[in-house]
């Protein structure tokens, strides 16, 4: 079921990239910025937002508006539920930063393969939800 991105608020979403140099992924935080972890065009994110317009702003804050792509990709109601089941679809992609924690930021694996595994992960879990992104839109490999 497709929906238009202006009919809903939140949902699921991938961020991608077009800087070459590495940004810590809390640029701008003086406090913890230089013990995050640094993510270039290799990598995207795969996240959940109650309100998109929201959180791509928090991306243009951190990496500018010329790094950024921010694409919605499913409009739901349980988006927590739906991010972990996804999330741990992806386990084997997410990267550790210098804790051991693994977070949202995935390396080795193009935007339009997270697109696909979501989608799959979405279907099988039996949460209701509405494609926003098309997968084709998404870049196949990261690197530009």
């Amino acid at each position: 079921m497709r929906a238009e991105i202006h009919d809903v608020q939140g949902g699921l979403y991938i961020v991608t990239l077009r800087n070459d140099e590495p940004i810590s992924v809390n640029r701008g935080d003086r406090r913890i910025e230089h013990r995050c972890i640094r993510v270039t065009r290799a990598n995207c994110k795969f996240g959940k937002a109650r309100d998109f317009v929201a959180r791509r702003a928090g991306y243009v804050r951190v990496f500018g508006a010329e790094n950024v792509t921010f694409t919605p990709l499913f409009a739901l109601d349980d988006i927590a539920r739906a991010e972990r089941i996804v999330l741990a679809d992806l386990a084997a992609w997410r990267l550790r930063g210098p804790a051991g924690r693994r977070n949202e930021w995935l390396g080795g694996i193009a935007p339009q393969d997270v697109a696909r595994i979501a989608l799959r992960a979405l279907e099988r879990s039996g949460i209701s939800f509405a494609v926003l992104g098309h997968v084709a839109e998404l870049p196949a490999s990261n690197e530009r």
